[in-house]
């Protein structure tokens, strides 16, 4: 890796670019995957196309959380390996990875295909709401392994030193699925299963890529395919090491989970179709900081794993700047776009009202999401798990769930709206004190094989 090579504050600046902007591009197409999806199911199918997706959505998040826990967590693992110069540790690793995702493949399709129907019941929706929602969830999740490669070998990838081959997949990716968008949701009507199938699909084809990127011989680190069973010694490792970036997608999901049902308490089903969309929107702008978080990770990983604290420290604080002064634009551009962004959606009357209104009132949230998002990672790259795990689950297990219960109460509607800024303003708060606090730099212990 290069990040030796880097021999002052300027060529360390240069690196952190040439990390971070390739995974900001690929959070950023990963966004632009589900507005496609809601640009192309507003036009074909309207409101309740919107609001079925935006149900079932959240629960595909699972596999999202399972392949982004393996992919960071191992990927962190390699770096460190690697910056310690033990290859062939991180070569077991990654054999280690594939084996985790495959068996996590098995287990979310099955539990989801069998729950799926209880959990969209939850929310007491209409019947045609009801079926369409259960169509969209079955088919990410039946098909959950392209998620789950996508995001698992896609750390892995990055990690292995080639931040901008990964964004070149992902663009990939992205462009056949705007192409399958319009084949299956206009050209010829599917409705929201032929979003669902784009989706799949186009998620295959990044997952096919970032696997070759292994076998074809040209990857700092090769995958190990004897006794590749015997490489689940390391996942223990690999699954502590994930905990956060699992978390944050989890939080996800559970955020969405819990906003669906109190727009819907609060908003009825046209609070539920305005929510979709908000959830198509906020979420670029909170994975446009998680690209700056899991950019700079390989990179205060392997600083890390060669014992280079002021290389980390320097990283570490330019990724707090960058995330923070993205959030600012996210926050201005949201409140300038505002009342634009329903009609790209072919949404209007009181639903564009309620949801340009939703927009506004959410977009103070992003220069603190940055922050908190930035601190995670920050922890999690070093082995720090419990600071990491604090800020990632104290969001959906307890911050969030207060403000959406106390906010509307005093503001209904507009309280599930506001409850987004409150909760990661208080995200921020904690983040800083741990800070402040956890002054030790912990050095991570790496797993011994005896035949490495």
């Amino acid at each position: 890796m290069l990040a030796l090579k880097a021999g002052n504050y300027k060529d360390m600046s240069l690196l952190f670019c040439r990390f971070v902007i390739p995974a900001l591009t690929s959070q950023l197409l990963s966004g632009v995957y589900t507005i496609v999806d809601g640009f192309f199911v507003g036009m074909g199918t309207g409101e309740t196309g919107l609001a079925a997706i935006g149900v079932s959505y959240p629960f595909a998040l699972f596999a999202t959380a399972a392949g982004a826990g393996i992919g960071i967590g191992g990927g962190a693992l390699i770096s460190i390996s690697r910056g310690r110069g033990r290859t062939r540790l991180a070569e077991r690793i990654l054999s280690s990875m594939m084996m985790l995702m495959f068996i996590s493949s098995l287990l979310i399709s099955l539990s989801f295909c069998i729950s799926m129907p209880k959990l969209v019941g939850f929310f007491g929706l209409s019947e045609e709401l009801t079926r369409l929602s259960l169509v969209y969830g079955r088919i990410l999740l039946i098909f959950s392994f392209t998620q789950i490669f996508t995001m698992g070998l896609l750390g892995a990838v990055r990690n292995d030193g080639y931040p901008h081959k990964a964004m070149y997949i992902m663009v990939s990716g992205f462009i056949l699925n705007i192409i399958l968008d319009w084949l299956w949701v206009i050209a010829y009507p599917f409705g929201v299963a032929g979003a669902a199938w784009a989706t799949v699909l186009s998620q295959l084809l990044t997952a096919v890529l970032l696997f070759l990127h292994f076998a074809g011989g040209n990857s700092n680190v090769r995958i190990r395919w004897k006794r590749m069973w015997e490489s689940l010694a390391f996942s223990e490792r690999i699954m502590a090491m994930g905990v956060s970036p699992f978390g944050v997608q989890i939080a996800s999901a559970l955020t969405m989970i819990m906003h669906n049902r109190q727009s819907l308490v609060y908003g009825g089903e046209t609070g539920l179709a305005a929510y979709s969309v908000i959830s198509y929107v906020i979420p670029v702008g909170i994975m446009l900081q998680e690209g700056v978080a899991e950019g700079m990770q390989p990179l205060i990983s392997y600083y890390h794993g060669a014992s280079l604290p002021a290389r980390r420290q320097f990283t570490a604080k330019m990724g707090f700047s960058f995330a923070f002064g993205i959030g600012l634009l996210c926050s201005a551009s949201l409140l300038l776009f505002a009342r634009n962004i329903p009609g790209f959606f072919s949404m209007n009357g009181t639903t564009a009202e309620i949801t340009v209104r939703g927009l506004i009132l959410a977009s103070p949230m992003f220069p603190f999401v940055g922050i908190v998002k930035v601190g995670a990672s920050y922890y999690q790259s070093v082995g720090q798990s419990r600071n990491s795990s604090l800020l990632t689950y104290s969001d959906p297990m307890m911050i969030l769930p207060f403000f959406l219960w106390l906010l509307p109460l005093f503001w209904k509607l507009d309280g599930v709206w506001l409850s987004m800024t409150f909760a990661n303003a208080a995200l921020s708060a904690i983040l800083i004190t741990v800070w402040a606090f956890a002054s030790r730099w912990i050095s991570i212990p790496l797993p011994v094989h005896k035949n490495i």
